[in-house]
């Protein structure tokens, strides 16, 4: 996958979380997470209007379904008409951690599988590959 590149969205979404590849959900997806700036997650966001749309427009140009990224192609085939909210929901990406504990995901150093950058080394550069995985403590 390509590394974040917008840095609009990278200063205003990076700031309070890892600002995860487009190519790790389908526009769709995008869409209903950034229509919903009450209900982030459990969190409110307060974005202009403008800079809202230009980051909709960074994530759905850049989306799993525009993707030619063998993870993002799997992602999409795992999907069929599914418009996930999360990418923890995303059956393909659940079944690439199904052998991880749930303890060992609720250990403090991860706490979720959202929070990809505390195992997968190089999740900033875009590369997820096993070989850059280090579970922490």
């Amino acid at each position: 996958m390509k590394a974040v590149s917008d840095p609009i969205y990278k200063e205003n979404c990076g700031a309070c979380h890892f600002a995860y590849q487009p190519e790790l959900l389908p526009s769709a997806s995008w869409e209903s997470i950034l229509n919903r700036p009450d209900n982030h997650f459990g969190e409110s966001f307060d974005l202009d209007v403008e800079i809202r749309k230009a980051i909709l427009v960074y994530l759905q140009t850049n989306a799993a379904e525009h993707s030619i990224s063998k993870r993002s192609v799997k992602i999409m085939r795992s999907l069929g008409s599914q418009i996930p909210m999360r990418i923890s929901e995303i059956p393909y990406i659940r079944g690439k951690h199904r052998e991880i504990p749930a303890a060992t995901v609720k250990r403090q150093s991860i706490g979720s599988l959202s929070n990809c950058t505390a195992c997968h080394t190089r999740a900033q550069e875009g590369i997820y590959d096993d070989d850059f995985v280090v579970i922490p403590e």
